[in-house]
């Protein structure tokens, strides 16, 4: 059997030292070994339940609810059972909530079609409709709707431009290894908030899940230039000093 030090658990999984060591501390994941000096060790078990952590938070269920989740009596086949009904619900839920962050960056009642695909890119009605479909009925989409319809093309230029640049520091910041809670990533956090604030009303809270989408979506994590991880850790270390619960997250 292999041992994997934090550091290799955290390759492997494409996660934080920190995320690992944040889960050791619920309760949600205790390594099955430590060394003499007290450093973490990792078996193939370990990680094994670290992938249904993954899966499951990918998906938005709360931490508390994983733990519940995954140390729940019964067969192997009743937990995949009860995961599978979880993920359908919450995979649902979350599709509807990324179509419509997707309108919101990209659509623009006072722009033709033609601009908007000239300026977003060809994929862009398809996104305008499935945003509706999604989330018509929300009242996010009400405030972003009533917010775009005084937009001219100037506008959503300013905001494409605006984005361009957030996505080139947050790869600079992900690159320098600029620490989570740090006053350079309270600014980028304020900044990534400032843009989903033109939109509609967003709570530290909002943008914990927001944050949690964009890692469940290849297209945002293209968008972030495979950075969408690295951005919802330095999101829920902020939110974390505002005093919001990251195990118990709410769209409030």
């Amino acid at each position: 059997m292999t041992d994997y030090s934090i550091g290799e658990a955290a390759d492997i999984l494409h996660v934080t030292t920190r995320t690992l060591r944040h889960w050791d501390q619920i309760g949600l994941l205790v390594p099955t070994w430590r060394t003499w000096s007290d450093h973490r060790l990792y078996t193939d078990d370990d990680l094994e339940r670290a992938l249904q952590i993954l899966v499951y938070r990918e998906a938005g269920v709360p931490l508390k609810e994983i733990g519940e989740l995954l140390d729940a009596p019964g067969t192997a086949a009743e937990r995949l059972r009860r995961q599978r009904e979880v993920l359908v619900e919450r995979i649902g839920h979350l599709h509807r909530m990324v179509r419509a962050v997707d309108d919101l960056l990209e659509g623009g009642d006072t722009m033709s079609m033609n601009e908007k695909v000239e300026l977003f890119g060809e994929e862009w009605p398809g996104y305008q409709q499935e945003a509706e479909e999604r989330w018509g009925d929300t009242p996010e989409w009400e405030q972003s709707q009533a917010r775009q319809k005084n937009m001219t093309r100037a506008d959503w230029q300013q905001v494409k431009d605006d984005q361009d640049g957030f996505v080139a520091t947050l790869v600079d910041a992900a690159e320098r290894g600029v620490a989570p809670g740090s006053a350079e990533a309270e600014a980028i956090v304020a900044k990534h908030r400032e843009s989903i604030g033109q939109f509609y009303e967003v709570t530290a809270e909002k943008q914990v899940l927001l944050a949690r989408m964009y890692t469940c979506d290849e297209r945002f994590n293209a968008t972030y230039q495979g950075h969408a991880d690295y951005l919802l850790t330095l999101i829920e270390a902020q939110a974390e000093k505002e005093g919001v619960d990251l195990a118990n997250v709410q769209w409030s």
